[in-house]
């Protein structure tokens, strides 16, 4: 699943950045916006395995796969409503980065948002029957 690997390869290289010293907030902004686009194709990839077609949703997309995922995996109780909240955080994190240059982002920011994006793909691969 090419998603999964995207997911692992981001969680990699933010890492990387990290320990290479990398704390600069263009790299922060950078780092917000790859995680939440990671899960963000994650949640794609679970949906499309229950038969819907994000790629074909063009109004509101990020809200959207918020909803369906709420209805199909949290509501049924696959997916606890910790990981779904995961996930709208990290939105909100992106949002932040991207749209509010006048706010600093923090590296507690970016450990936030690396253990809600954990949270969030453990649970997405438990689900799915990845390891």
């Amino acid at each position: 699943m090419i998603e999964i690997d995207f997911a692992r390869e981001i969680l990699a290289m933010v890492r990387a950045f990290l320990i290479l010293g990398m704390r600069t907030q263009p790299i922060y902004r950078i780092i917000l916006s790859r995680l939440y686009y990671a899960a963000h194709h994650v949640g794609r990839l679970m949906l499309r395995n229950v038969g819907l077609a994000p790629e074909q949703w063009y109004a509101d997309v990020h809200r959207r796969v918020l909803d369906e995922l709420e209805r199909h995996f949290v509501s049924t109780g696959a997916m606890s409503r910790n990981a779904w909240r995961a996930l709208w955080q990290l939105r909100q994190l992106r949002t932040l980065a991207d749209y509010t240059l006048s706010t600093p982002i923090r590296l507690r920011n970016i450990n936030q948002a690396m253990t809600l994006f954990t949270t969030y793909f453990d649970e997405c691969c438990r689900i799915l029957g990845v390891s």
